[in-house]
């Protein structure tokens, strides 16, 4: 089966990007960018690579409108679509991995994203031309026509990466996080994203009530989201210096998601500041004997360093376990070799085990 396949974005003031990205577009019948005010060289560059570039207009500004703009912009004997940003790039050999799984009547391609800070998950930005439309203001994603139905395709070997440009401001995301909320209240991913954009400011006093307005709604039925909620009440609980709380809600996000790690490193944290070693140890150990690092974004990046063997090894030597928080001290000190206070613990495990 000959596919025709179109690779799309939209585009302002990115032009650091633009080569990278197009070379990793290069075996897309179509590279098509929507520009959207760039007062740098984005448009010119992209064209000089090859790609067709548009220039739109959406005012007031939201991101659905300005995606569906662009994706109306592709000519429609085109069969496939995939939705980048120009800071993301499709690893080598995307498009034989394509056509080896689209199969007639495949309505959507499931493949990994590389969102940066060692965390990956799962993405559905790769869809058939005809029947989606994005939906919200920000944090977008693509939704069929009713009438279709949906025929997923999914592949482990087609790998897009995300190079963000770590000085680029996130500050338009709150209005717009409002906005969705506002648009769509009973929608438990835009409600959860507006809290979690709070804990990201520090904005306490908002981000808990936000956050316990999110558990309460019956569609926030995912557990993996939910324990992530929690944690993030945990933490603005923390920050209030009101540790009960604190404790309450990481042992709860544990127990909503207890086959992740996550949520066991974040309660022997808490127990390790309120002196808790028998807690603090059990929970890192549970977190420990979690190898499995699951593909969604909820995932800590923290969580699979030297952290929870540095919990263990600390509560380990304080419940008189001597050479298991040798041990424990060894392998965080292994993970992290530059980190002065787990060198010191080292020492003073070693001369405890004397």
């Amino acid at each position: 089966m000959t596919l025709k396949i179109a690779v799309y974005a939209i585009s302002k003031n990115e032009e650091q990007f633009v080569e990278r990205f197009c070379r990793s577009a290069a075996d897309a019948d179509l590279i098509l960018i929507a520009d959207t005010g760039s007062t740098d060289g984005t448009a010119s560059k992209a064209r000089d690579c090859g790609a067709v570039v548009h220039d739109i207009c959406i005012s007031p500004w939201r991101f659905d409108l300005a995606r569906n703009a662009a994706l109306a912009l592709i000519p429609r004997d085109i069969d496939i679509v995939i939705s980048l940003d120009l800071d993301e790039v499709l690893e080598p050999g995307w498009r034989e991995e394509i056509e080896r799984v689209w199969v007639p009547g495949t309505t959507r391609l499931r493949y990994k994203f590389d969102w940066g800070h060692n965390i990956l998950f799962y993405y559905e930005k790769i869809f058939a031309r005809h029947g989606d439309r994005w939906h919200h203001a920000v944090h977008e994603y693509p939704v069929p026509d009713s009438r279709i139905q949906e025929v997923y395709a999914q592949t482990d070997k087609l790998l897009v990466s995300h190079h963000p440009d770590p000085t680029k401001s996130r500050g338009q995301y709150m209005d717009l996080l409002r906005m969705a909320v506002k648009e769509d209240p009973r929608c438990p991913r835009n409600r959860f994203y507006f809290c979690r954009e709070l804990t990201f400011y520090q904005l306490w006093d908002e981000a808990i009530p936000a956050l316990h307005e999110y558990l309460a709604m019956p569609e926030a039925n995912w557990p993996n989201e939910r324990s992530y909620a929690m944690r993030l009440l945990s933490d603005g609980y923390a920050h209030q210096q009101n540790w009960w709380e604190a404790l309450k809600w990481a042992r709860l996000a544990a127990a909503e998601a207890p086959s992740t790690r996550e949520p066991w490193v974040k309660l022997s944290e808490i127990c390790y500041r309120l002196n808790q070693w028998q807690e603090s140890y059990f929970a890192a150990k549970q977190a420990l004997a979690i190898t499995d690092k699951a593909l969604v974004y909820t995932c800590d990046p923290s969580c699979w360093t030297e952290k929870p063997y540095d919990f263990a090894s600390i509560a380990a030597h304080h419940l008189g376990l001597k050479q298991e928080a040798l041990e424990l001290g060894q392998k965080a000190l292994e993970l992290a070799p530059h980190d002065e206070r787990i060198q010191g613990n080292v020492r003073l495990f070693e001369t405890a085990c004397l």
